[in-house]
């Protein structure tokens, strides 16, 4: 949906056409894809008017559902996942484990 330069992606996401994430309507594969400074993303789908860069701090402050503009709530599947994997919500977290076995219990076959 969203356009990323080809050269930034491997082929194995071009080749299943894993651009936007998106495999199927129930499972969703994410991507941490680290761009160069220089490069810039373009929303092309109409979805979207801009990307920027949040800091954590940031993020999770738009996860309350006061904030100005509150995200989507399909997107905090993978903003929670983002954040378990990068040790920012910790094991030690109530909930952790129960959250993290639901986050993988996708079928992809």
């Amino acid at each position: 949906e969203e356009f990323v330069p080809l050269d930034h992606l491997d082929s194995d996401h071009a080749d299943h056409g894993l651009v936007d994430g998106v495999m199927d309507r129930i499972v969703l594969f994410n991507y941490d894809l680290t761009l160069p400074s220089d490069v810039t993303p373009t929303p092309v789908d109409g979805e979207v008017e801009e990307f920027f860069v949040w800091g954590v701090e940031d993020i999770v402050k738009s996860m309350d559902p006061e904030y100005h503009d509150p995200i989507k709530p399909n997107c905090y599947i993978c903003i929670i996942d983002y954040l378990m994997r990068k040790g920012i919500v910790s094991p030690d977290t109530p909930g952790y484990l129960d959250v993290l076995r639901e986050l993988r219990s996708g079928d992809c076959a």
